[in-house]
């Protein structure tokens, strides 16, 4: 699996902690001990081929991500917002998904 990172995440540990998440989450990772207990994740598709992340930033109890998902060879724009457990940012209580049914040209 290609993924590119956004390379902006260097001095924020929350906005470090959404893009990790969120890469790891949409490459099939085990996310249970960075979820609250009970939470549960949108489903997404099983052939994820290249993630790319343009931007994840955070803000207080909030942190999003957005950038390209490649999945049956079409190509598609992505954003992800995550509601954290605390203002700390150590788990995530609630997660959305959001994806273009149309693939970048």
């Amino acid at each position: 699996m290609k993924i590119t990172r956004s390379g902006e995440c260097k001095n924020s540990p929350k906005n470090a902690f959404v893009e990790d998440f969120v890469i790891d989450w949409l490459a099939s990772e085990n996310l249970s001990d960075r979820m609250e207990a009970g939470a549960s994740l949108p489903e997404i598709p099983n052939d994820v081929t290249e993630i790319e992340i343009s931007h994840a930033i955070s803000h207080g109890k909030i942190g999003a991500a957005n950038g390209s998902i490649t999945t049956g060879g079409s190509k598609r724009p992505f954003a992800v917002f995550i509601e954290f457990a605390s203002v700390k940012g150590a788990l995530a209580r609630c997660v959305s998904l959001y994806f273009a049914t149309t693939a970048i040209p």
